[in-house]
């Protein structure tokens, strides 16, 4: 089972966009996939059709069966959510407490899953919390949507930073642009030449659509009402990108 992990430190970039629609195109090309979603605002769960009912903060970190039992199906084949719940605010404090176990326990949680799933997207919050760096610890890629502006290539920076203070192998990272207005001179020069200071940057990149703004309408991902769109072209082409990438094996059903 992979884990794959969308991260940022401030909202509006397409975080949770990009965990919902890069989870759908996985699913699509025969994948068994989970969204989890652990941003207690639960819109990932919301964009899904499923509802917030996932397991409490306390009862997630101390029973296996919290995550199994939060998943729910959505509309599409493959595709599965582990929703989120209001409570999960507060499991940075809970992961404070556990200090040391922290990680082993995140792990523990996420074992049962991987029997049934190929791939898991994890949502997360924003911010560089605890949980954030146990996320970072676990994943086995981060995936970080940047819009390619001065303030989210510096929030970038600050990510990387944070994985070299972890001791953590930051080529694990790949950053993607997202939100890209082709007609701003900034956004252009950066896609032809992104900074030197990010690594493993994919090629491929997600342009600010309306289609990805309808999802909210359609409470699905792009590809499942708007497939033809230059949105769900896009992401079906960051999520080939990605699976070459990472090297992810054939799935088992081989649906192509």
């Amino acid at each position: 089972m992979r884990v794959i992990a969308l991260c940022h430190l401030k909202g509006g970039v397409g975080k949770t966009t990009g965990a919902v629609n890069l989870a759908y195109q996985a699913s699509h090309a025969g994948y068994q996939v989970l969204c989890r979603d652990l941003d207690p605002q639960a819109a990932a769960t919301w964009y899904l059709g499923c509802e917030a009912e996932g397991p409490q903060g306390k009862r997630l970190l101390s029973s296996r069966q919290a995550v199994s039992g939060s998943v729910m199906d959505t509309a599409w084949p493959n595709l599965d959510c582990a929703a989120s719940h209001h409570t999960l605010r507060n499991l940075d404090v809970r992961l404070d407490r556990a200090d040391g176990a922290r990680v082993k326990i995140f792990r523990r949680l996420l074992k049962p899953l991987s029997r049934r799933y190929d791939v898991v997207f994890v949502d997360c919050p924003l911010g560089l919390s605890r949980l954030a760096e146990v996320v970072f610890r676990t994943a086995d890629t981060l995936l970080m949507p940047t819009i390619p502006s001065h303030l989210s290539l510096r929030a970038y920076d600050e990510v990387v930073r944070e994985l070299d203070r972890l001791g953590i192998y930051r080529r694990s990272l790949y950053p993607y642009f997202s939100l890209v207005d082709r007609r701003r001179a900034i956004h252009s020069q950066r896609i032809a030449q992104p900074p030197e200071s990010m690594i493993n940057v994919l090629q491929s990149w997600i342009p600010s659509a309306v289609d990805n703004e309808r999802m909210g309408e359609h409470r699905a991902p792009v590809g499942a009402f708007a497939p033809r769109s230059r949105a769900a072209r896009a992401w079906r082409a960051l999520w080939q990108e990605l699976e070459f990438r990472l090297h992810m094996p054939v799935p088992a059903e081989g649906a192509r």
